[in-house]
């Protein structure tokens, strides 16, 4: 998903010079980028900023906000919201949760994420609690806080069990893994191996170990003949999220997928299934050449 400069240059000014209270991020998704909606006055208030998320569409926000410590000093936070109601459409829960990480490397001094289906989980309160430090306050919300730094969330967090990269590594260099089917563990907020395939097993039963209802990720070893007749082979990762899962499931695999890719090195083509029909055979064979 690109991220249009507008997006860059008034997040700097927000941070830099204070010329906005808040910005509002919207994706357009046919021209797959995201880009300025709504710029807040630095006079206007939180209830001017909330008025400015729809009840019923995913969006991204920053927020500056203003506060005293209990030492009575006066500090500020930029906060970045992932604003997804629960009235919003699925595929724009999914795209915004999957593009996130990626935008939010692109804004540079982002300190709090809270993430929101709802008001009440951007309250006022929730920004300004005066019971709760602004470590506890992140805490609550299950974000860490680095006084001075951009925090990842919980999702980009997710560990990834020592097998999957030992085992990814034995798919690709010595080929003893036609495919292997990654699971997250939410209790143990793990991604571990749930089903390794023979070199001799066949794409259908590849098919076979994605669950119809569940997300999963996998990596598949195809091989091909290129127009030459020469044969090659390429690394297919596959975000499986079918439409029938659960929501929760879906965010979770969505926004964890970048950090999890990140620790096979070696991935050639990826692919992202909500059915069989889009990552069928044919679309295998259109894809490695």
């Amino acid at each position: 998903m690109a991220v249009h400069d507008d997006c860059k240059l008034k997040f700097l000014e927000l941070k830099a010079k204070r010329t906005h209270r808040f910005i509002v991020f919207k994706i357009e998704e046919k021209q797959k980028q995201v880009i300025v909606e709504k710029l807040g006055e630095p006079t206007e208030s939180y209830e001017d900023f909330t008025k400015c998320l729809p009840a019923d569409e995913c969006r991204y926000a920053v927020y500056d906000f203003d506060f005293l410590t209990a030492e009575n000093v006066p500090k500020s936070r930029i906060f970045f919201i992932a604003w997804s109601p629960d009235t919003s459409r699925i595929r724009s829960k999914m795209i915004y949760a999957s593009s996130k990480d990626r935008f939010k490397r692109e804004l540079d001094g982002i300190q709090v994420e809270l993430q929101a289906t709802d008001p009440t989980e951007m309250g006022l309160d929730v920004f300004r609690n005066g019971k709760l430090g602004i470590s506890e306050l992140c805490h609550k919300t299950f974000i860490s806080l680095n006084d001075d730094k951009p925090v990842a969330n919980a999702a980009s967090g997710m560990a990834v069990h020592d097998d999957c990269k030992l085992k990814f590594q034995e798919l690709k260099a010595k080929r003893t893994h036609r495919f292997i089917v990654f699971k997250i563990e939410e209790k143990q907020k793990q991604v571990i191996v749930e089903k390794l395939g023979e070199p001799t097993e066949s794409y259908e039963d590849f098919t076979k170990c994605l669950p119809a209802d569940e997300c999963r990720y996998a990596v598949y070893d195809f091989d091909f003949l290129t127009a030459e007749n020469v044969p090659k082979s390429r690394i297919f990762f596959i975000a499986w999220s079918p439409d029938t899962s659960r929501i929760r499931s879906k965010m979770i695999y969505a926004s964890s997928k970048d950090r999890f890719k990140r620790e096979l090195d070696g991935i050639q083509v990826e692919l992202q299934a909500t059915d069989p029909t889009e990552m069928g055979l044919d679309v295998f064979k259109s894809r490695a050449n």
